[in-house]
């Protein structure tokens, strides 16, 4: 039997060991780890003026929040590389220090460069917790409790999307700045004591392994300049500009040479051979497409709401909840279901299909529509995101052999955020696009003087600013322009439709968790048959 087969399957009433104690304090001690990594992309928003004015240099302002996502991005595949190479709970533990060091250093920061600086050292650290506390999960459970625990995490994600501008803020207000990153520390030493005291996971013994370090430069260079690319096209410079071409090229090349070494090498940071698998590759495609079509229109309902419907931006902010608690609840739910029904293949299909009605929904926005009406579109596009937000990284754990577990977790985790990053970029250009087309239209006399890349870069103060006239214009401009958007993501989404439809309808195997029964005991798995217990 090939390693990427699945085993015997599991009977949907077969009885399921509970899970032991020692597991679940570990679980809450993951879960805070997700926690703090995913609030700290969106804490330091609401703090920014004040970090600005005391730290001064407000041109490089961006970069703080850049620079964070940037190493967060480019060390999630390696972190589930060396996790699978030399064990996860000691790279785990490397990356819970790295981000309090870099939380810490970030707190006494005395430039705006040291904190740039400091906060990739953050974003290291953090790329290592989003992708190893799913990969721990993925081992300590077998499947079907894999997807009831792992449906958590996006109650997580979406607790510290609504929490960390609010955090933020508060923080801010009562404690100053540095607090933001402070708060950290507290959090992230009793996370970290749970994890190091009771977490119990086999090691790797053997021969020192090879680091594929070629693999990781030419990944992280084709990452980087993704990212650079989705956040300075259509803002920075334009995006037929030779600097946004030249990082396009950069980003081609690095990925064909990257092709090509992780062919040669021993140790890919990722093999190329799971793509043999199709439940491992179909997931990673419907990452990718869900989260460059929702999460992509998810970016720009803010700015329809407050340039179309006229809403303040903290309203806006609390119209887009729904979403939110629409992504929380269908994950919490797909999670339970597939745990009692042992099947997950008809989640992603019906995120699929969830999305592109709620897309299409979108694409009839007008500013007089009610919002409760848009409230309700929203929790269907909300709903869509959770029914596979999750389901396709149990999926895909469920055919890998144990020793991938990492590299096929940091796989399907990166798949999403380049998903999101190419979403942002090319909505974004749609966007310009549109504007320049419709902005003569509502306004023949040309008031503004601005191209569509400026409009849709002017802050919500320069726009309370414009003459009352010049304001609707402008809104009528925005609501042609946005709700093409949407309506250009319509194709994306019946494209995952159609590759979901291919994925096998597996049962998930009664295979790969030994962190069951009272004592937290359980067998290990044949693939780690000749390894010790790691302390």
């Amino acid at each position: 039997m090939s390693a990427n087969r699945p085993g015997p399957p599991q009977a949907a009433d077969e009885e399921i060991a509970p899970v032991s104690r020692p597991v679940k304090v570990v679980f809450y001690g993951l879960l805070i780890t997700t926690f703090m990594a995913m609030m700290d992309q969106a804490i330091v928003a609401t703090a920014g003026p004040t970090i600005a004015g005391n730290l001064g240099g407000l041109d490089l302002y961006a970069w703080v929040f850049v620079a964070y996502m940037l190493s967060f991005s480019i060390v999630m595949p390696v972190y589930g590389k060396m996790g699978d190479l030399f064990g996860r709970k000691p790279v785990f533990t490397f990356s819970i220090v790295t981000f309090l060091l870099g939380s810490a250093a970030c707190g006494l920061a005395q430039s705006m460069g040291q904190l740039i600086v400091f906060r990739v050292v953050q974003g290291i650290g953090g790329g290592g917790l989003a992708v190893l506390a799913m990969a721990i999960i993925g081992e300590l459970l077998e499947p079907r409790q894999r997807a009831r625990y792992q449906g958590l995490f996006t109650g997580v994600f979406t607790v510290a999307s609504v929490a960390g501008p609010v955090v933020g803020g508060l923080v801010t207000e009562a404690f100053g700045w540095r607090w933001v990153f402070f708060i950290n520390l507290p959090v992230g030493v009793v996370a970290l004591s749970m994890v190091v005291t009771r977490l119990r996971l086999p090691r790797r013994e053997g021969d020192r392994p090879t680091i594929d370090v070629p693999g990781i430069l030419l990944l992280g260079a084709a990452l980087t300049c993704l990212v650079l690319l989705t956040t300075w096209g259509g803002a920075r410079y334009d995006w037929t500009s030779p600097q946004i071409l030249g990082l396009g090229a950069g980003a081609l090349a690095s990925v064909v040479a990257w092709l090509l070494v992780e062919a040669r090498v021993g140790e890919p940071i990722i093999p190329l051979r799971l793509f043999g698998d199709s439940t491992f590759t179909i997931s990673n495609v419907v990452a990718l497409l869900s989260s460059l079509a929702l999460f992509g229109a998810i970016n720009f309902l803010p700015l329809f709401l407050q340039l179309v419907s006229g809403v303040t931006v903290a309203y806006s902010a609390i119209l887009m909840i729904p979403a939110l608690l629409g992504m929380m609840v269908a994950s919490l739910v797909a999670g339970q279901v597939i745990f009692k029904t042992g099947r997950y293949k008809w989640f992603p299909v019906a995120s699929m299909g969830c999305g592109t009605v709620a897309l299409l929904l979108l694409s009839t926005l007008t500013a007089d529509l009610n919002v409760w009406v848009i409230g309700a579109y929203l929790v269907l596009l909300g709903v869509a995101a959770g029914l596979s937000q999750q389901t396709v990284t149990v999926a895909a754990q469920n055919t890998a052999p144990p020793r991938d577990f990492g590299v096929v977790t940091s796989t399907v985790s990166l798949s999403r955020n380049v998903g999101a990053l190419f979403g942002n970029a090319v909505f974004g250009a749609i966007l310009a696009a549109r504007l320049t087309v419709e902005l003569p239209k509502h306004l023949p006399d040309g008031e503004l003087g601005l191209s569509g890349a400026d409009i849709a870069n002017l802050s919500p103060d320069d726009l309370d600013k414009l003459p009352h006239s010049v304001f609707d214009g402008l809104a009528e401009a925005y609501s042609a322009s946005l709700t093409t958007v949407f309506l250009y993501s319509v194709p994306v989404m019946v494209v995952g439709f159609a590759v979901s439809l291919l994925m096998k309808n597996l049962p998930l195997q009664k295979r790969g968790g030994f962190g069951h029964g009272a004592r937290g005991g359980g067998g290990r798995p044949p693939a780690m048959a000749a390894e010790k217990g790691q302390g």
